[in-house]
């Protein structure tokens, strides 16, 4: 009889030990499949300024436009989206497991999602493949012109300033950024401003680099006529450590208005 009872306390024990296996593995898998997820999300700001993306708890922060965030635990995110401290979007997108989501937000359209891509190109990870989503990207095809109506005259077209692409001023800034010393900053940007045009912002971002105030105050003085939106100029005295040097600035802004 005792026998039968320790047959009996030994089997309730392997079955037990079994249940307590097969639920760990359930639990493994399940903690597998939510950590460790290949759901990557970038997006594309086309307004200039102070940009600060929030992807649920995570937050990117740049002026130049473009929010990269990996390991995106949610498929249905929501994207706040920050221009100057002042919230201009809010929505959920929708992703796809194993790919990266391109989003792009514009004041006309809102944030959107353009395209999903693969992670993955012939075997090797894409880094940093937006696809040609940037102006100035070969391969992205140009807007077709609109025919003119029998009978209506064609309107001229106005010439246009060479204003810097966004893809263009990402390159500037990256080596402004990687140039040592401010001489060689100022000698950099000085050029490229020779023959493009940019904004209040952008060029914000580009004294910020600079470790002086000397060196942003010459910047920012030599740069005045090549900002199209005057009208935000005083945008700039961010960048400067001190206010003697903002006050230095706004007065050869005023003087530069009154002419």
């Amino acid at each position: 009889m005792r026998l039968d009872s320790n047959i009996y306390t030994k089997k309730i024990i392997m079955k037990t030990l079994l249940l307590f296996i097969v639920a760990l593995l359930q639990t493994s898998l399940i903690f597998a499949q939510n950590s460790g997820t290949d759901t990557e999300l970038f997006i594309e700001v086309a307004q200039q300024g102070k940009i600060v993306v929030y992807v649920n708890d995570e937050q990117v922060g740049s002026w130049k436009g473009r929010f990269r965030f990996y390991d995106v635990e949610s498929t249905a995110p929501t994207v706040i989206i920050m221009r100057n401290n002042r919230q201009i979007a809010k929505t959920t997108l929708s992703l796809t497991r194993n790919s990266r989501t391109i989003a792009r937000y514009s004041g006309v359209n809102g944030l959107k999602v353009v395209k999903t891509l693969p992670l993955f190109d012939d075997g090797q990870y894409a880094l940093d493949d937006w696809d040609g989503m940037y102006d100035g990207i070969p391969g992205r095809p140009a807007r077709p012109s609109r025919p003119a109506e029998p009978g209506r005259p064609t309107r001229p077209s106005l010439p246009r300033d060479n204003i810097m692409s966004n893809q263009s001023f990402d390159q500037l800034l990256n080596m402004v950024t990687r140039t040592d010393f401010d001489n060689g900053k100022i000698k950099l940007i000085k050029s490229a401003l020779n023959s493009n045009k940019i904004s209040a912002s952008q060029l914000t971002a580009l004294v910020k680099v600079c470790d002086f105030d000397a060196s942003r105050l010459e910047i920012s003085k030599s740069a005045y006529d090549s900002v199209v939106d005057k009208q935000n100029y005083f945008k700039v005295t961010e960048a400067f450590e001190f206010d003697f040097s903002k006050d230095q600035l706004m007065d050869y802004i005023n003087k530069k208005a009154s002419k």
